[in-house]
């Protein structure tokens, strides 16, 4: 159904608007952010800082609260902003003008913000009520630019001078002077700067409560650091709880009652005195008392230098440290002078929790040093546990050179228990760690000095033995690998030599047996013949020819042996102790004479130099046996081992007396050969002999 536009203008009107709405709303959605108008605080801080980049179009109503040079706090319905003047706007406004600003969004340091391009009063406006929160709320980090309100007791006061931000400041009743506070809620601090003079001896150790801007200091990556409170001019604290005002002349609480028990409820939170005796002061930092029952660490900026044995008064904030009290915010004023403390002897373990912050002394033995650019921090055996000790670098710069890992030390500092321990959920927490804070070197003697020999100089040693051990071994590998290659050079050349020589001797042996041997063997024939044929001629005829018959057989018998020395057929045929079996049967053939021969080891062929030479001297030793020494047995051994073979020639002969036999230099020529054929190879030959003991001869060479 259609409703006539005329008649019905409400329901026609609703219709086209909802029409236009739905036909433009994607064209609205590709709108660029520029073309927005930002009308709330709430708005500006909701952007991301790359949003707020953007310079999005601003215009928003709200009160003036405070100047900070060329910028202002401003707090509409729905949030608090910070707003940059550009220059040349005017900002002579006060506390509850209400102000229009004009102007683009601004990303900020931390968070968004506003850049104002035009402020004007349009009237004025009550200040709005602040945002109740608490100091640890503030730490969030989300409270920037709030106006809030916050409860705390005031721990330090003082009037400073106006800082710089603030001394450019339009409001007329901007003082010349404001008041700094450190405001405290349980463990949560928070600096307030307030615009207002006032007495610091009315506000510390007060309860107030406190109206103002939260601002936040932070670092180059928009990230939190701290809360700090800013005060307009005109709003001042509201005391909750006035201060007791205690002085030094008061009666002290004695440092066992800290954090105590208290049926009454007490004040807890609140300023307390106490008395006790130093035992160590760092100026500006802290320092440590001790008074008859329990000890205190006390942690002041006052510049007063303290010295162990000085009595003071003390005014602070107790609050709950690592394991015991400590007083925080304090002053101090010296009240005499007194003996130095005695450091207070541990004997056990359990013993540290009644002496925390206490001047202690112990045995232990030093395990570790370790150095930091500002302490040297050691590891030490003690109380069946591992104990730390620290000394600042500014009492000494390296370690003494008697502070040796494994020497045993007696040392005394102020004692610090529970770090690094497992706190239990509730009851009771017995600690049993402990942490030493030496207060000079001289809180450190050496008892006993370490042994020369330290794990750390045993493995340096050890690494130096094992290096040169290396060492050593790599250079006799080398000078190994270098002789053998030089062996394998001299084998080769010597073999080529020996395949030279042995080719030339076979050809030498081939003539003799093919001319001389031929010819004295016909010779042979021929004189045997006459002298079968000699019945007809004369005796002594006879006997000329028998003697020429007999020295041709000679003669042809040394030239076979020539050739047989000459030629090495037989290592042709049969390796070495084949040949030499065969050498031993043909010399004791037609004899008594047993040879046996025996093989040890991975039976291999030998190099032909090292063969040819063994072999010969293997006959020269059977030989030898077979027409010198009478045996009845010849035992005949070649021992195969991994890089070396030696040959073994042992007979139960008569023996001979070896240096008789050396120095008649002809009849000793067969051994001599022996040995200048193993020297050749640069082996070793051994010849053990004695009358009636037989000859026992080893040579032994490299493969």
């Amino acid at each position: 159904m259609t409703f006539p536009v005329t008649r019905y203008p409400l329901y026609s009107a609703t219709f086209l608007a909802t029409l236009l709405a739905f036909c433009f709303a994607p064209l609205l959605a590709q709108v660029s952010p520029e073309s927005k108008l930002l009308t709330t605080a709430a708005q500006i801080r909701a952007l991301t800082p790359d949003e707020a980049a953007q310079q999005i179009p601003i215009r928003l109503q709200g009160c003036f609260l405070s100047r900070e040079n060329n910028a202002f706090s401003m707090q509409d319905h729905t949030d608090g902003l910070f707003v940059f003047a550009e220059p040349g706007v005017a900002l002579d406004f006060q506390p509850g003008d209400l102000i229009e600003v004009e102007g683009v969004s601004n990303p900020g340091d931390y968070a968004p913000c506003a850049s104002a391009t035009s402020v004007r009063r349009i009237g004025s406006t009550q200040i709005p009520d602040p945002i109740q929160t608490t100091i640890s709320e503030l730490h969030s980090g989300q409270k920037d630019v709030a106006w809030v309100e916050v409860t705390g007791i005031v721990r330090s006061a003082e009037i400073a001078p106006t800082p710089d931000y603030l001394s450019n400041s339009s409001e007329q009743s901007t003082p010349r002077s404001y008041t700094k506070l450190k405001l405290a809620d349980g463990n949560s601090h928070l600096l307030v700067e307030m615009r207002e003079a006032i007495d610091p001896n009315e506000l510390l150790d007060a309860k107030i409560r406190l109206r103002g801007h939260c601002f936040y200091l932070h670092n180059g990556n928009r990230q939190f650091l701290r809360p700090i409170l800013h005060t307009p001019v005109g709003v001042k604290p509201e005391i909750l709880v006035p201060p007791l005002h205690i002085d030094f002349d008061g009666s002290p609480t004695p440092v066992s009652k800290l954090l105590t028990f208290d049926p009454t409820g007490g004040r807890p939170g609140h300023r307390i005195h106490v008395r006790g005796i130093v035992t160590h002061h760092q100026p500006g930092k802290a320092f440590w008392i001790r008074d008859q029952d329990q000890s205190l660490q006390v942690q002041s900026t006052q510049l007063e230098e303290l010295n162990p044995g000085d009595l003071v008064d003390v005014l602070g904030f107790p609050e709950s440290g690592t394991y015991s009290p400590v007083l925080q915010d304090a002053v101090f004023k010296k009240a005499g002078t007194q003996a130095p403390p005695v450091p207070a002897t541990l004997d056990e373990i359990l013993s540290i929790t009644r002496h925390d912050s206490d001047l202690v002394s112990l045995e232990a033995e030093l395990l570790e040093i370790q150095r930091y650019p500002e302490s040297i921090e050691l590891t030490l055996q003690a109380l069946d546990t591992t104990v730390r000790a620290s000394l600042l670098l500014n009492e000494l710069s390296s370690p003494p050179p008697n502070w040796r890992p494994g020497s045993i030390v007696s040392l005394s500092g102020i004692a610090t228990v529970g770090e690094g321990e497992t706190v239990p959920l509730n009851g009771l927490w017995w600690a049993e760690s402990l942490h030493i804070l030496l207060r000079s070197p001289a809180d450190l003697a050496v008892i006993q000095q370490a042994p020369w020999w330290t794990p750390k100089r045993v493995a340096y040693t050890l690494a130096v033995i094992l290096s040169i051990a290396l060492l050593t071994i790599a250079v006799i590998v080398l000078l190994s690998r270098h002789r053998l290659r030089e062996q394998k050079q001299h084998r080769a050349m010597a073999e080529s030599e020996f395949t030279a020589i042995l080719n030339e001797r076979n050809r030498v042996a081939r003539e003799i047996h093919d001319t001389l041997a031929q010819n004295i063997g016909a010779i042979s024939v021929q004189l045997e013949m006459v002298r079968t044929d000699s019945h007809n001629l004369g005796e002594t005829t006879q006997r000329h020819i028998q003697t020429a018959h007999k020295l041709a057989r000679t003669a042809l018998s040394d030239a076979r042996d020539t050739i047989w020395n000459m030629r090495s057929q037989v290592l042709e045929q049969r390796d070495l102790s084949g040949a030499l079996e065969r050498i031993g049967k043909q010399l004791t053939e037609d004899t008594d004479i047993t040879v046996s021969t025996r093989i040890t080891g991975g039976r291999r062929r030998l190099a032909p130099v090292v063969e040819n030479n063994l072999l010969r001297v293997g006959q020269e030793a059977i030989t030898n046996a077979c027409k010198h020494a009478q045996p009845k047995h010849i035992n005949v051994e070649i021992r195969f081992q991994e890089r070396r073979v030696e040959l073994s020639v042992e007979d139960d002969g008569i023996g001979f007396d070896k240096e008789k036999v050396d120095n008649e230099t002809k009849r000793s020529f067969g051994l001599v050969g022996i040995q200048e054929r193993i020297e050749l190879l640069d082996g070793e030959v051994t010849i053990e002999t004695a009358l009636g003991q037989g000859t026992h001869i080893v040579a032994s060479v490299s493969d």
